[in-house]
């Protein structure tokens, strides 16, 4: 379909019924709070009528309407405009370009509505350039339309109707899918009668039915939802009235929050949406989102502004803002990106408020306002000409990028600003103004009320490290020996806070000149540093701070704060592009996340990190390919063709679904196998041209170095979730295949020479477990090693975080 699927997932299938009258009135339907027995019969006609408890639900609803105030006239033929308009205002269908045809005049009551169903794609007109719109709709003709606005698949077997040679050519496979699927049914005679005109009480009944067996349709005011737990709905849902509160609730498809909300307020509490988020109703007091998640949301409400507010722990990947709107993020929620889209007529206003981490502008001559909170990211495309963005005296732009002609207005600080393009005018001086390479050298911007050159000013670019040390780099990180990316967040650590304390990351990966968002529960002191600093040690990380290898920032607590990525000054800064955001408070007690920055400006590391992530009680050994940008898979690749592996001795074969699963997120490629035997050697090779990066640039060949065994181990001595061993004490354990084994402080990472000598200075104890102590007790001493937090290390295999005790 074209529109509706944007809107409803191809979900309102299975088992509506379709029958004569008679059956109609006996079918059994799902009920809801705006059944009949709630819901009063608006018309003297439809009392004691088989459809209407339909008609008068519907109707309460603003979907159907009368003939007259007093007349439904249920047994009268739906025309074909009529039956437009009744799927347009139940399914949301939402205004498209306009459509000509020889019988539609402009000022026709359906003219719109002819149009928006074109558009939508499930009704067109005839050869002879006609809708014929008065015209009455046949059975045959219905069935094509719900064919056409559900995106049926075609049915493999057929139901033979005695009147099946009657059917049209255009709509038996239409007829077919529809009865496959249970949306309409022949009558109890055997006979289909394409060309029986439907009624409009029939009309109301089919549209009841296939509404209610796959959504869940909100249209009265009160609270929906369980008090505790949460519900699940596996289709779509539609609020379409004010004073909704929908709470504790999980969606499988769409969520719409329809037109007839208009300028009231809706309240969603605990929802996941998996789908999208239409945003069509709702007034200047607003649609809140609390402790809600929604992957992205679409703002289109033609008359008048709506206002977004997101609370709590609300997370949102993306909003998209066709038409005016207001967007406000209170303190702890994320919204990762919004876009300005080219859809927003000229002088629409949008206003941001709270924090975003980036925010692109596509429309031509609207205004941004941003009257407090913070913007890590502001891209003016290059067709946004004639953008004012207004900013108040509490508010900031961390990275501004202008590729057209705009105007910054306010009080409001902007860290970095790159200016691409000409007639760029900025009320208040920027911290930082670049000219970009789109520009020459001689662009000319207003600061203040004086003209200003930029290629005469000399003005600063964002931090970085020295790339003469990149080559050493990579040397060194093929070396070392592996690392788990749930080390932190999954592996038991101490000391650290119990119950709710926490900091909260809603964006792990952010490229260079994103800021690193985050919420304490708690006051302390935050550090952002590379993962090559033992942020478990307070004195590491003040010593990166005096270098200005380590950011640093008092925190206060519930207060979403940030660090510049490009304030970092690290010696192989961004090659090196993992790091470590780390929480203390004032009793040395600590919360880490790992952070990924990427800088997409970089070329793409063709030796990209090889990790295998040890296996755990819930699952196998898994492996990734890291690299330093992000990636997606290559047009004509699938996951099933992109990695090869060798076990034991054997030579490469490719990796299919029967061996286990590929997935290529973010800036990495796992390899998830389904079975790994003990005691054998594992290697994998990424191919040629698997993936790429949004710029173009393609992988190169790439083969893990080295032996990949999954050694495991299991513990005897001490047992628990936080493994403890008092000073001078014994740790015993198995191991299901041969290899060294290391007692090392827990931030210890390297190649195994660097371990050895490690051992040989006293810093560590090493044994190696030989083939006929394979899955035996072995035991390592660990003998005057002080205090502190260890790691009992596997070479090729697991390890383990431990703590020698006093």
């Amino acid at each position: 379909m074209k529109k509706w699927v944007n809107v409803f997932t191809a979900g309102i299938l299975a088992t509506s019924v379709w029958a004569s009258p008679i059956l109609a009135a006996d079918s059994p339907h799902h009920v809801t709070k705006e059944e009949s027995s709630t819901v009063s019969q608006p018309y003297g006609d439809m009392e004691n009528h088989w459809a209407m408890d339909n008609v008068a639900k519907w109707s309460h609803r603003g979907v159907v309407s009368g003939v007259t105030n007093a007349r439904f006239e249920p047994n009268r033929p739906i025309t074909r405009s009529e039956w437009a308009a009744l799927l347009n205002r139940a399914f949301q269908i939402q205004p498209g370009q306009s459509a000509s045809f020889t019988d539609v005049d402009k000022d026709d009551w359906f003219a719109p509505t002819v149009t928006d169903a074109v558009y939508a794609g499930y009704m067109k007109g005839f050869e002879d350039g006609s809708f014929r719109p008065t015209q009455v709709l046949s059975r045959e003709e219905a069935a094509v339309t719900i064919n056409q606005l559900l995106q049926i698949p075609s049915s493999v077997s057929n139901k033979t109707f005695k009147d099946g040679a009657s059917l049209h050519n255009w709509s038996q496979k239409a007829v077919n899918a529809v009865v496959a699927a249970g949306i309409i049914e022949g009558y109890q005679n055997g006979t289909f009668q394409p060309q029986k005109p439907l009624t409009r009480a029939e009309a109301v009944t089919i549209l009841d039915r296939a509404v209610n067996h796959s959504s869940a349709w909100y249209g009265e005011s009160g609270t929906y939802g369980p008090s505790t737990g949460l519900a699940k709905q596996s289709g779509n849902v539609v609020i379409n009235t004010t004073g909704v509160t929908l709470q504790n609730t999980e969606i499988g498809g769409d969520l719409i929050i329809g037109k007839a909300v208009g300028n009231g307020d809706v309240f969603l509490k605990n929802v996941k949406v998996h789908g999208q988020t239409y945003v069509y109703g709702g007034g200047e007091h607003s649609v809140h989102l609390n402790n809600s998640v929604l992957v992205s949301i679409i703002v289109n409400k033609v008359d008048g502004t709506v206002r977004l507010v997101a609370e709590g722990a609300t997370s949102i990947s993306e909003v998209k803002i066709k038409t005016g709107a207001a967007l406000d993020v209170s303190q702890g929620a994320s919204v990762d990106r919004v876009t300005l889209t080219n859809e927003l007529p000229a002088k629409s206003n949008v206003s941001l408020t709270g924090y975003f981490h980036t925010v692109n502008v596509e429309a031509f001559a609207i205004n941004v306002s941003i009257p407090n909170g913070q913007i890590d990211t502001l891209n003016v495309a290059d067709n946004a000409t004639n953008t004012t963005i207004d900013t108040a005296k509490d508010s900031s732009i961390l990275s501004l990028v202008l590729n057209a002609t705009a105007k910054v207005i306010g009080l409001g600080s902007v860290d970095k600003a790159v200016v691409n393009a000409e007639n760029v005018s900025f009320q208040t001086k920027p911290k930082s103004v670049t000219n970009g390479d789109k520009v020459g050298s001689d662009v000319k911007v207003t600061i203040g009320n004086s003209s200003n050159t930029l290629g005469s000013q000399g003005t600063t670019t964002s931090g970085g490290g020295s790339s003469s040390n990149s080559n050493q780099s990579d040397k060194s990180k093929k070396d070392d020996h592996k690392k788990s990316d749930d080390k932190k967040d999954d592996a038991p650590q101490a000391p650290e806070h119990n119950g709710d304390a926490n900091i909260s990351v809603p964006k792990k990966i952010v490229t260079v000149g994103e800021s690193v968002y985050f919420t304490s529960s708690y006051d302390g002191t935050a550090y952002f540093s590379s993962e090559f600093i033992d942020y478990r040690n307070l004195q590491s990380l003040e010593l990166g701070v005096e270098s200005g290898e380590v950011l640093k920032m008092e925190v206060p607590a519930n207060k979403t704060v940030s660090f510049a990525t490009y304030d970092i000054n690290h010696w192989n800064y961004p090659k090196n592009y993992e790091f470590d955001l780390t929480v203390y408070d004032k009793n040395s007690n600590f919360h880490s996340k790992e952070i990924t920055v990427l800088d997409e400006n970089e070329p793409l590391d063709q030796s990209p990190i090889f990790v295998q992530y040890p296996e755990r009680k819930d699952r196998l050994d898994q492996f990734s390919f890291d690299y330093n940008r992000l990636l997606q898979l290559a047009d004509g690749k699938t996951t099933e063709d992109i990695v090869q592996w060798s076990v034991g001795d054997g030579s490469f074969k490719p990796f299919t679904k029967e061996d286990g699963a590929v997935r290529v997120e973010d800036n990495k490629v796992f390899i998830l196998p389904r079975h790994l035997e003990d005691r054998l050697v594992y290697n994998f090779r990424l191919v040629t041209d698997s993936v790429v990066t949004s710029n173009g640039e393609f992988n190169k060949e790439f083969q893990t170095w080295g032996n990949r065994r999954t050694v495991r181990i299991t513990m005897i001595q001490p047992i628990g979730d936080i493994l403890k061993v008092k000073k001078g004490g014994d740790i015993t354990f198995s191991l299901s295949d041969v290899s060294e084994v290391y007692l090392l402080n827990t931030f210890v990472w390297g190649g195994q020479g660097n371990y050895d000598d490690l051992v040989a200075e006293n810093w560590g104890k090493k044994i190696i477990v030989t083939d006929d102590e394979v899955n035996k007790p072995v035991t390592i001493s660990t003998g005057e090693l002080p205090p502190g937090k260890y790691k009992l290390d596997v070479w090729d295999g697991q390890y383990l975080d431990m703590e020698i005790v006093e």
